[in-house]
Order: structure tokens, then sequence, then C-alpha cells
């Protein structure tokens, strides 16, 4: 029986999945779902491993490991996380966002705290940018939504901006496995195929129209795992996590 991988349904990191999805002869069933959603049944061992973002790795990080080298990464206004707001407004008291962009909602909090001393309340929701600034003074959106709304002015783009914070990339998601939920041969052909996928894209953007942005790689590096570091530290500090979790690599 083949095993159970969760895989996100937006365009940047589409790149990694294509030689997981497009194989005659798939070694592994691909379950498409929100990055909560996939959490879920990573956790209630569902499926055997995911691609989930930083924040749903800490919530369970005892029970994980992380496929090493490969992620999808960004850095500069990459496009991937951006954040709309009234054009006459001074602050930022509320921020409409769907519950299930939990790293991003991290992200956003760590920037209005961190940049512009705001402390937002989040209005979970996940209606459209023009409904959405009539229940909250700004908009989270990510992925594929923001993509769309790209040429919409009035924006901060929350990549950009934590790079300038901590002059680091952010790290948008990585292959998260079960203890014992992969076999060492499993875990490689994952980690070789993204790689491969990945970077072809990376070494030919403009002719690849999966992603949005020359500025997504797929390399998990030093600065990468600096950067997730980081991310868990300021998390830590602001009261959103409990702990600092240990990032903690398979080892193929």
């Amino acid at each position: 029986m083949a095993k159970r991988l969760g895989i996100i349904t937006h365009r940047y990191a589409r790149p990694l999945f294509e030689g997981l999805t497009t194989s005659n002869e798939p070694l592994f069933e691909c379950i498409e779902g929100a990055d909560t959603q996939l959490a879920i049944q990573l956790r209630q061992q569902q499926i055997d491993g995911a691609f989930l973002s930083p924040i749903n790795y800490a919530k369970e990080y005892s029970h994980y490991k992380i496929i090493p080298d490969v992620a999808a990464v960004s850095e500069g206004e990459s496009g991937v996380i951006l954040m709309f707001f009234h054009e006459q407004a001074r602050e930022i008291r509320t921020l409409a966002a769907d519950p299930a962009m939990s790293s991003e909602i991290v992200l956003a909090s760590l920037i209005l705290s961190e940049k512009f001393d705001i402390k937002a309340s989040i209005v979970p929701f996940a209606g459209a940018v023009e409904e959405s600034l009539q229940k909250a003074d700004a908009y989270l959106a990510v992925g594929d939504a923001a993509l769309a709304l790209s040429n919409r002015p009035n924006k901060l783009d929350l990549v950009d901006e934590w790079n300038d914070i901590t002059e680091l990339p952010f790290v948008h998601g990585m292959w998260v496995v079960r203890e014992g939920g992969l076999t060492d041969q499993e875990i490689k052909i994952v980690r070789t195929s993204s790689l491969r996928s990945g970077n072809a894209y990376t070494k030919e953007p403009r002719k690849n129209p999966i992603a949005p942005s020359q500025l997504v790689t797929y390399k998990f590096d030093e600065r990468a795992i600096a950067a997730l570091n980081e991310f868990y530290r300021m998390a830590y500090y602001h009261g959103i996590l409990k702990d600092i979790p240990d990032v903690k690599f398979t080892d193929h």
C-alpha cells in the first residue's frame, strides 16, 4: 500500500511536488489540502508525511522530523504573503484572516509588533478582500489569493518586511514526517524528487508559470534554517509559542 503524503495547493510550492505527482507509477498517494487540514491528518496518522508551515510543525515538533535540504523559501517582494489595508488607514487595529493561515498570521503579528509597534486583533474571516476590509482595518492574503491581488494598491509584502527586520528569508513550508512514518528510502525519494523539481524552476524561472515569483526558491540552506529559528525565537518572545521548537532533521 502506497504511503500517503499531504501537499498544499498553492502554486508557489507546486514545483516541489511535480516529481511525486506526475510519475507513471507513483510511489506515494498525494493528498491535497490546506496546511492546517494536513497538520490534523498527520497528527491523527491519516497520512505519513506532509508539507507543513513552520507553525504547524512547531505545534507537534516533539513527534516530527523535517526532511533536510528542501523547503519553499522566499526573500524580498515575493508576493506570497500580502497584507492589504484601507487607503486612509492611520493604524491597523484589526486584521481579517483565514484562521487556517497559521504561520502567516504569526508573521503578520510579528511584523506589526516589531516594526510598527501595533498589536492587532485577528478577525477570523475567509471572504473576499472588499468584504474583509468592511470588517477589519487590514486583510491577509496568501499564495494564490495574494498572487491574484498583486496589482491592488495599499499593501505590504510581509516577506519583504520580514527580510527588512531580520536580513533573512522566510520559510513558507517544509516536508515533515512522523517518527516511523516513512522509511529511510522513502524519505530519500521525497527529498531527491523535490530537489530535482525545485531546481528545475529556480534555474529557468521565466519558463515555468507555476510559481508566482523568481524570488521563491527551494533550498533549505543555512540561511533558511537560521530564518526558521529566528521566526520561532521571535514568536516565543512575543508569547505566541510556549517554547522554542527544536528544528530536527531526518538522516536522509
